[in-house]
């Protein structure tokens, strides 16, 4: 028997579990009855500020946080070809002794007492940046709902455009909380329970601040 024929079948089988798990989740998700999820909304908040995002907590000092969710700056197929050609570049300077690889990093959004914060964070989870977007910059600027190629339900953004003193900028509002889970953390009986609560509470974000702002309400 061929030494690498089991490590390939293990392999395999890891792979197909894998997508397996993902698809039961999804559908979970998609069976769920979400407006009864959304009556827990306040709890799940505070229990993931509490736990998983005590760090948000950290950053916003002593203000309160209203909603919060995962955001990100758009990433297009050509920042990504500049960015794999910039990599291949320092990695030939380096006559191939050193790999380097653009890696997107986490990045999200609060709303408190009427302003929208962003936050961006290194490759090592640490705050980067924060940019506050205050009332006038909110009621100036416009939504969008980025197009979903797939039924995934997870996958819904929503592009936040400003026009500051002439220079457009956007930033995409995920209408989840997105984390990086491993493989076999996707088997646990609790993971289908952590997709609802991250989509409850990412939903929650754009409710709150459209209804404070309706200019953002996405139009239909």
């Amino acid at each position: 028997m061929s030494p690498y024929l089991i490590p390939a079948i293990v392999f395999s089988l890891g792979i197909f579990m894998m997508f397996y798990m993902m698809k039961k989740n999804k559908t979970h998700i998609s069976n769920e009855d979400i407006d009864k999820e959304k009556l827990n909304v306040d709890h799940y908040q505070k229990e993931l500020l509490d736990k998983d995002y005590s760090y948000i907590k950290k950053w916003m000092k002593s203000a309160p946080i209203d909603a919060f969710t995962s955001a990100s700056i758009p990433y297009t197929g050509v920042d990504k070809a500049k960015d794999v050609g910039k990599d291949l570049l320092k990695s030939a300077l380096t006559l191939g002794t050193v790999k380097y690889t653009t890696v997107e990093t986490p990045s999200f959004v609060t709303l408190s007492e009427g302003k929208m914060h962003y936050f961006s964070t290194d490759v090592d989870g640490d705050l980067k940046e924060h940019l506050i977007f205050n009332s006038d910059r909110l009621s100036h600027a416009t939504v969008t709902l980025e197009p979903t190629k797939t039924e995934d339900v997870l996958a819904n953004k929503y592009l936040f455009t400003f026009d500051i003193d002439g220079q457009i900028s956007t930033i995409e509002v995920h209408n989840t909380l997105t984390f990086n889970a491993g493989v076999s953390s996707m088997f646990g009986s609790s993971y289908s329970k952590t997709l609802t609560k991250n989509k409850v509470v990412g939903d929650e974000f754009y409710t709150k601040i459209s209804t404070l702002y309706p200019n953002l309400k996405v139009k239909s």
